[in-house]
C-alpha cells in the first residue's frame, strides 16, 4: 500500500470506533493477529536478551520486571515468566490486550499448556497487565525495566517524563530496543526506511497520526535523554541504514552526523 494512503487510513482510525476497526483489519485483512510462530519466537528471543543482559550486569535473574508497551498478546511478559522472572508487570497507555491473543501466545511460549480464563488468572500466574497506565515515579519498584520498539512512539516531552519515572522505579537495570526507521517502509517497498528524514515537522505532521506516531528522534537524542533522566549508560549501540542517493535531509536533521542520522535501530542499557 502506498504509504500516503496508509497515513490517511490511520487518520481515519482516530475517529470513534477506529480502535475496533483497526483490530478487525489487522486480524482479517493484514493477518497481523494472532502472531505467527516466527514472530512469537523472535519476541521470546527479546525477553531472553533482556535477562541475559541483566545476568551479565547483575549476576542473577531479576525477581521483578516492568515492561513498557504491553501490546495485544503480552508475548514478552509470558516469555519472561517462562525464563524465571517471578513477577512481571506490563503497562500500556491503551488497554488493547485480548485474552484470546494472550492464550495464543501462551500456547507457543509456555511449556505447561497454561490456560487463562480471566485477567485474574493471568495475574495469579505472575503477569500483571496494567492499562491504561502511564508509568509514574510513585509506581512500585522493580529490579529491571525494559521495552521493545516502543520508545520511538512516545512524544519527546512524554518520553522525558517516562524515563524519569523509570529511573525512579528501576532498582538495577533498564534495557531498551528502539526502532529509528520510517515505519511506513514496512508496508511500502517504494520508500526507504529513512524516508521521513526528508520532512520538516510541519510537513510530516499530516502523516504522523496517533496510531502511527513516531518521534523521529535519533540515537544520540535517546542517549542524552537517558542521561538527563539520571541513568548511567552501561552500553549503547546502533545499526546503520542505507540512505537512498536522492535523500535530501530536512533542515532540522542537518546537525546530526551521518552515523547517528542514518541509524535504523538502537539498543540502550543503563543503570
Amino acid at each position: 500500500m502506498d504509504w500516503r494512503l496508509k497515513a490517511l487510513a490511520f487518520r481515519a482510525l482516530e475517529l470513534p470506533g477506529g480502535g475496533a476497526l483497526h483490530y478487525w483489519l489487522q486480524r482479517h485483512v493484514t493477518k497481523t493477529w494472532p502472531r505467527s510462530v516466527k514472530t512469537l519466537d523472535a519476541l521470546a528471543g527479546k525477553a531472553k536478551e533482556v535477562l541475559s543482559e541483566y545476568h551479565r550486569q547483575v549476576g542473577i535473574v531479576p525477581e521483578s520486571v516492568l515492561e513498557v508497551g504491553a501490546g495485544r498478546d503480552l508475548a514478552v511478559p509470558l516469555a519472561l515468566r517462562r525464563l524465571g522472572v517471578k513477577d512481571v508487570t506490563t503497562v500500556d497507555v491503551n488497554r488493547i490486550a485480548r485474552l484470546d491473543l494472550v492464550q495464543h501466545a501462551a500456547d507457543r511460549l509456555l511449556v505447561d499448556h497454561v490456560r487463562f480464563g480471566s485477567w485474574d488468572e493471568l495475574q495469579a500466574f505472575g503477569v500483571h497487565y496494567v492499562a491504561p497506565h502511564y508509568v509514574t515515579r510513585d509506581d512500585k519498584q522493580v529490579d529491571c525495566s525494559c521495552s521493545n520498539e516502543v520508545l520511538e512512539h512516545v512524544p519527546p516531552d512524554q518520553l522525558a517524563e517516562l524515563l524519569r519515572a523509570l529511573r525512579a522505579v528501576t532498582r538495577n537495570l533498564t534495557v531498551h530496543s528502539i526502532d529509528y526507521s520510517d515505519h511506513y517502509a514496512r508496508s511500502d517497498a517504494s520508500v526507504s526506511r529513512l524516508n521521513f528524514l526528508r520532512y520538516s515537522d510541519e510537513a510530516w505532521k499530516p502523516f504522523n497520526s496517533g496510531k502511527q506516531y513516531v518521534n523521529r528522534l535519533r540515537h544520540s537524542d535517546y542517549v542524552r535523554m537517558f542521561r538527563d533522566a539520571g541513568f548511567t549508560i552501561v552500553e549503547e549501540s546502533s545499526m546503520p541504514g542505507n540512505p537512498p542517493p536522492d535523500l535530501t535531509i530536512a533542515e532540522r536533521f542537518e546537525r546530526y552526523d551521518s552515523a547517528d542520522l542514518f541509524a535504523i535501530r538502537g539498543r540502550i542499557v543503563a543503570v
